[in-house]
């Protein structure tokens, strides 16, 4: 008979090899990236509903791509490429589906929300380096 232990669980929120925390943590940077590119540098026109509600779908989309993609890996290891990689690849997936682009070409936007994305899982990567 197997025991449950606590912190074992894919749930834990607390679990860094979980899927709740990465999946909370891609969907804050999927949404933080999508709502400052839609923004184009005007962050007082951006500021609506309409920009809050496309950046949610964005970050939804987003983390269930980045748990989809994290069920099928290994949890133990980490690295910064893979976090940067996973973000930038479910942020784009996310971006297309959540608005069509503001620029041209149609992958534009998303492509550089997926970059966004990237630099905001690497701040991150470091920022959580820092405090431990």
């Amino acid at each position: 008979m197997t025991s449950l232990r606590l912190g074992t669980s894919a749930l834990d929120f607390l679990n860094p090899n979980g899927l709740a925390r990465p999946a909370i943590e891609k969907f804050a940077g999927a949404w933080l990236a999508c709502f400052v590119v839609m923004a184009h540098g005007d962050f007082a026109n951006a500021l609506s509903l309409d920009h809050a509600r496309l950046a949610s779908i964005c970050g939804t989309i987003g983390a269930i791509v980045a748990v989809v993609l994290l069920a099928q890996m290994d949890r133990t290891t980490n690295s910064l490429s893979r976090q940067m990689t996973i973000s930038a690849l479910a942020t784009f997936i996310g971006d297309v589906f959540a608005h069509p682009s503001h620029f041209p070409p149609q992958w534009g936007e998303p492509l550089v929300t997926a970059a966004v994305s990237a630099a905001i899982a690497a701040t991150l990567w470091y920022a959580r380096r820092l405090i431990a």
